[in-house]
């Protein structure tokens, strides 16, 4: 194995670590501060910038995609991250959200049929057929395990189809924004790290608008139980949580775009399809979420159809006419 490849698969593993931690992390960050999500996105935002700006200091003027095409990219950008980590303040747990997430092949691929007139092999329309299926499963099984919780609360359902209204819209807005990234890289080349810093820098303005569930979040942070660093200086906890989801995070978009740049889009997607559903399981063993034998349906489904999408797993039909 060449040194190349080596590396691809210790970042691989890097990958899967860092991007599995991250989810586990946020979860327990929410359950101990409902109202963080916000200002988790923004530390994440900050995040990005600042490494963006130490390593590339004239990324702001040596840029090669248009700033106007930035805004667009930002707008969607900004809303899927944000709407992602709001929901799960609004009763939808993080299986759910993982399930949705998994979900992006069908988005992009209804997308891109109106966007390009694409016309796809009968192999796609049956895994986005079985996306679709597992994704409705797994949420008619989660509006049934969320009625019998909060039959006595009147918002609270409300509250969930709120919830499950965000995490869609972040589903289809996530399929755009990378169909007109497709057009404009295809225009201008694949400027990934000039994308990645002008969305976060644009984006990051829009947060002024959650400067009440932010300064709440600051407020439980601030009062969490003090961890004593190097016997000295004494940090709230959940900002000690906090400063390790962001570096995790980074760490997750750094290593995912080191394999799309060494490997084939396919090796990539098995890889972060194995990196959803080794957080979907984790998840469910950490944190004791709910998951009935419908979730389970809607789980296999959603990543069968993933598989079946990117052409893991062929149809029978396909192996017969190989054969």
């Amino acid at each position: 194995m060449s040194d190349t490849n080596v590396t691809a698969v210790m970042v691989m593993v890097l990958t899967l670590v860092s991007c599995c931690a991250n989810v586990l992390l946020l979860e327990k960050i929410v359950k101990d501060a409902p109202r963080s999500p916000a200002l988790v996105t923004v530390a994440v935002y900050v995040g990005i910038i600042l490494e963006n700006l130490i390593t590339k200091p004239k990324v702001m003027v040596d840029h090669v995609i248009p700033i106007k095409s930035y805004i667009i990219i930002t707008a969607l950008f900004y809303s899927t991250s944000l709407l992602n980590n709001m929901a799960l303040s609004y009763n939808v747990s993080m299986p759910t959200l993982l399930i949705f997430r998994s979900g992006s092949l069908m988005a992009n691929m209804i997308v891109s049929l109106i966007a390009f007139r694409r016309i796809y092999p009968l192999s796609k329309y049956v895994s986005v057929a079985m996306v679709t299926l597992g994704i409705i499963i797994a949420t008619m099984a989660s509006a049934s395990e969320k009625s019998k919780e909060i039959e006595s609360d009147n918002g609270g359902f409300g509250t969930w189809l709120l919830g499950i209204s965000m995490i869609t819209y972040a589903l289809f807005g996530s399929a755009i924004m990378g169909v007109f990234q497709e057009k404009l890289f295809a225009t201008y080349g694949k400027q990934k790290d000039e994308a990645l810093f002008f969305t976060h820098l644009l984006g990051l303005p829009g947060f002024l608008l959650n400067t009440d569930a932010i300064m709440a979040a600051v407020a439980t942070f601030n009062s969490s139980p003090p961890l004593q660093l190097a016997g000295v200086v004494q940090v709230p906890w959940l900002w000690c949580l906090i400063v390790v989801n962001v570096a995790l995070n980074m760490m997750c978009i750094k290593s995912v775009y080191f394999l799309l740049s060494e490997w084939s889009s396919l090796s990539v997607t098995m890889v972060l399809t194995l990196r959803k559903f080794l957080s979907l399981l984790l998840s469910i063993y950490i944190f004791n979420n709910a998951f009935t034998l419908s979730h389970w349906c809607g789980t296999v489904l959603v990543f069968a159809g993933s598989a079946l999408f990117s052409g893991l797993i062929p149809l029978p039909s396909s192996r017969e006419k190989k054969e």
